[in-house]
């Protein structure tokens, strides 16, 4: 019998929009890899991202956008 190792990760809980479920559902099953593992990649690139481009987010009037990081 084969016995599985679970992961030691902590548990964390998010709530996401239905259209967020289905498209990380969706990422999932096409990349063939947990939904956890798809979250995991999507935030380590989105990470990448903002520090390569010196970005951060912001939320305006209900939306997010990019500003530039400006030393003072």
């Amino acid at each position: 019998m084969t016995i599985k190792q679970r992961s030691r990760k902590p548990v964390s809980s998010y709530r996401l929009s239905a259209e967020g479920v289905r498209q990380l559902k969706d990422l999932a099953q096409s990349m063939e890899r947990s939904e956890s593992n798809v979250i995991e990649i999507a935030l380590d690139r989105m990470y990448r991202e903002e520090i390569r481009f010196g970005y951060q987010l912001s939320e305006k009037n209900g939306s997010f956008q990019a500003a530039s990081i400006t030393d003072e």
